[in-house]
């Protein structure tokens, strides 16, 4: 819906390029578009964006790449150094597929399939191109086009152009993880330093007197329809180990819908990892006592939901609480009886009613 708002006239009415948007489920911080007009948005940049303007303001760069041709003209200024180009594609490919390697020896299986997804996408959608414009971008002449001409479309759509500068901001902010997985562009400080300056000197100097209270900022719309988006990726970020990501994620699902019991599960999987990475006995219990107060409130919002009930019995098995143990088990058990996991559990109860 917000592609169609901002698409001008003549792009709707045309058959070459139609604009559509697609989402990509990897917590990367990247966006890419094709000439056909398809644009593609990882739900890692998406999960960032706090309001609708925001996301208008990154479709709206997107788009420009299609409708100005800037594939076209990237391909032509780069034609007498393709072999080169390619070549660097397919380093960086095989560099990726090295790193998921060594991830999966070191015992990192999530970590490696995510950095095995990333190469599957630029072999999948066009590996020389896409890898070039997924990572570097078109350069920055056709990039400060993008902005410039995405603005324009973002203010006549009605969105406020003054979101701009807080799109690469939100990107920058790290919630203290480890950046290594972001080769992206829009995971690049240089970069999004750059870009901030360039986006606060195109604000200033075209959109300084727009009038903000007459222009869409945000909808409950955007928040609601991207919950569960922004949800799936704190989950994510989870399996990868980026928990400070994932906890301010959930933080914002948890303002928009308190009672949401798989958000209150997430919760206290991150209160789990953070118990295991403690340095000393009395954060590790802190964090165990918060991973079980939200696996008892996602039971309490879900009393259908099953897993926080696993959860529940395994916090109870390590903190010899083996009555607590078996009601946990046992209810897990009758909710999830073809678990792929239920014989071990039911080696758990026959364990604990041993004792």
């Amino acid at each position: 819906g917000v592609g169609r708002r901002l698409a001008p006239p003549g792009v709707r009415d045309q058959e070459a390029i139609r604009i559509r948007v697609f989402t990509i489920k990897d917590p990367a911080l990247n966006a890419f578009t094709y000439p056909t007009g398809s644009i593609y948005v990882h739900t890692g940049l998406l999960a960032r964006l706090e309001n609708e303007a925001q996301l208008a303001v990154v479709l709206g760069h997107e788009m420009t790449h299609a409708t100005h041709r800037h594939a076209l003209e990237f391909q032509r200024s780069a034609r007498n150094k393709m072999i080169g180009f390619s070549i660097a594609s397919l380093v960086g490919s095989i560099m990726v597929a090295d790193a998921a390697g060594r991830k999966a020896e070191k015992g990192d299986y999530s970590g490696a399939y995510v950095l095995s997804q990333i190469g599957n996408i630029m072999v999948g959608l066009g590996l020389e191109l896409g890898f070039l414009a997924a990572v570097n971008g078109f350069g920055r002449e056709l990039e400060r086009e993008a902005d410039e001409v995405g603005l324009e479309r973002v203010a006549a759509a009605g969105y406020d152009p003054r979101q701009a500068p807080r799109v690469f901001e939100l990107l920058k902010d790290d919630h203290g993880d480890d950046r290594k997985l972001e080769v992206f562009f829009f995971g690049s400080h240089p970069r999004l330093d750059e870009r901030i300056a360039d986006m606060k000197e195109l604000v200033s100097q075209r959109y300084g007197g727009a009038g903000g209270e007459e222009r869409v900022s945000d909808t409950r719309e955007f928040r609601m329809r991207t919950r569960v988006l922004v949800r799936d990726d704190a989950a994510e970020n989870i399996r990868i180990g980026r928990l400070g990501n994932a906890e301010a994620e959930l933080g914002k699902v948890l303002d928009l819908t308190p009672n949401d019991p798989v958000a209150h599960f997430l919760a206290g999987q991150i209160a789990e990892m953070r118990a295991a990475e403690a340095k000393d006995r009395a954060g590790a219990d802190r964090f165990e006592d918060e991973a079980l107060q939200a696996y008892e409130q996602a039971a309490r919002l879900d009393p259908r939901y099953a897993d926080p009930h696993r959860a529940i019995g395994v916090l109870r098995y390590k903190s010899a609480d083996p009555e607590g143990a078996l009601r946990a088990f046992r209810r897990y058990l009758e909710l999830k009886p073809d678990a792929p996991d239920a014989q071990q559990i039911r080696d758990y109860i026959l364990e604990l009613e041993a004792r």
